[in-house]
This record gives C-alpha cells, structure tokens and sequence, in this order.
C-alpha cells in the first residue's frame, strides 16, 4: 500500500466535496473521487470501498434532505433502495473477486449509455418537467425491481454514473419530475451504496485516513447540491442531470482514449 500525505487527503477532501454538490442534483460524483484516489496509486478495491465510504456520507446527507422537504415518494424509495441494495452486494463481492474491472472496456460501454441518455432527454424536453408519477402500482414494481438490481449491481462493481442512471429511470420510466426523481434516487443510491460499503469493510478495503474526512466533505457537499436543487426546481436539475451526464461521459472517453 503506498503511502498517503496529508496533501493528498486534502485534495481528495476538497475533490468529494465538489462531487457532493454535483452528485446531489444529477448523480456522478463517483466519477470525480475515483480518479483522485486511484492517483495515489491505491489498488482497485481500495479505490472502490474507500471511494464508497466517501459517497455513503454524500448519499445519506442528500437523501435526508430531500426526504425533509418532501420531495420523495417513500414507497418507491424503499422497494427501489431494497432492489439496488442486493444488487451491490452483489456487485462488490464479483469486484472483490476479480480484483480489477476492465476500465476500457466498462468506461466506453457506460460512457455511450449516458451520452444516450443526455441526448434522448435534451430532445424530449418535457420529460421531467412536472409530476406525472402514476402511483405505487404493479408497472412501478416491475420497472423497480429489475433496475434497482441492476443498477445497484453496476454502482457495487462499478459505480460511476449510478446517479445518473437511477434518476433516468425515475424520470423517464416512472415519470417523477426531475427534482422528486432525484430524490429517490438518491435513497436508491444511499442503500447500494451502504451495501457494497459494508462489503469493501468486511474485505478491508477501507483506508480510513482518507475515508472519513473525504465522507464528511461529500455529505457537506450534498447538502448543499440537494438545497439547490430543491431550491431551483425541475428545470435547474434537467440542466445540472444533462450537464453532468455529458461531463461523465466525456470524462469515461477520455481514459478509453488516453488510459489517463
């Protein structure tokens, strides 16, 4: 394990931070820590739990907050959060496992999707606008549980992007507004992310050092994200979602481009 200065937990302090904030209106942060950790040369699966440890704090703030204010529907939130929570386990032990994912590979497959996705809802841009959730019904269970087992698979094994591609599912497929959308899923996210977490604690794939001050920066950040984007309304989360799907995709490319 390579040694960690205290400027390195600094900027991976600063860089979760900023990943809260972003990952709270339209999800990706993930793919802002990862790098910063993987930098200091951590092997994968320590990237991984650490970097999960980090976005629990996030995810938690950011549900909370959303939950205060009312902007989540908790039965879709606890059935999806269900789903996404056996899916990391899931997805943590194959990552264990393996001991390494093959980033070209996975980084040019999912930068396509969100690229996919920004592009159907910068044309469909009603979508997300206002509330046409239909209620808890057997379509909202059918739509809930493969996705949330899936996704959650994807942010256990994977993880960046799981933000945006949950919210996709709430806007699109069950037609939450972009603001409640978001805010399920982010409960969806908090449990993937507590599930694959305990998994990486129990492999000892946690550094701690870097963990716990990069967890309190990243739920600061999401709290503050989440306010804005409560603030805002849907409009402001349809633009900050297409942004940072762009910007994630963008980000995946490059290192299928440059492996940097």
């Amino acid at each position: 394990m390579p040694e960690v200065t205290l400027t390195g937990v600094a900027i991976c302090t600063l860089v979760a931070f900023v990943a809260g904030v972003i990952d709270a209106m339209a999800g990706g942060g993930g793919i802002f820590t990862m790098p910063a950790l993987a930098a200091l040369g951590l092997p994968v699966p320590v990237v991984a739990g650490t970097n999960k440890f980090a976005a629990t704090g996030g995810s938690s703030a950011a549900t909370v907050a959303f939950l205060l204010r009312g902007r989540l529907d908790r039965r879709v939130a606890l059935v999806g959060g269900c789903c996404s929570l056996v899916g990391a386990v899931a997805g943590s032990l194959c990552l264990i496992q393996l001991g390494k994912v093959d980033q070209s590979l996975a980084k040019g497959l999912f930068g396509s999707l969100l690229v996919v996705m920004a592009l159907y809802m910068f044309f469909r841009p009603r979508f997300g606008g206002e509330d046409a959730y239909e209620g808890f019904t057997s379509r909202t269970v059918r739509v809930l549980v493969p996705a949330g087992l899936l996704i959650g698979f994807y942010d256990g094994f994977f993880g960046p992007g799981t933000g945006s591609f949950l919210v996709f599912v709430m806007v699109r497929l069950l037609r939450f507004d972009f603001v409640t959308g978001t805010g399920n899923a982010k409960a969806m996210n908090f449990a993937s992310n507590i599930a694959s977490l305990v998994t990486f604690i129990i492999a000892g794939n946690v550094l701690w050092m870097l963990a716990v001050p990069m967890a309190l920066a990243n739920a600061a950040g999401a709290w503050v994200g989440s306010s804005l984007a409560i603030r805002q309304g849907a409009r402001f989360v349809r633009w900050a979602f297409l942004l940072a799907a762009v910007m994630i995709a963008g980000r995946m490319m490059w290192f299928v481009t440059t492996g940097a």
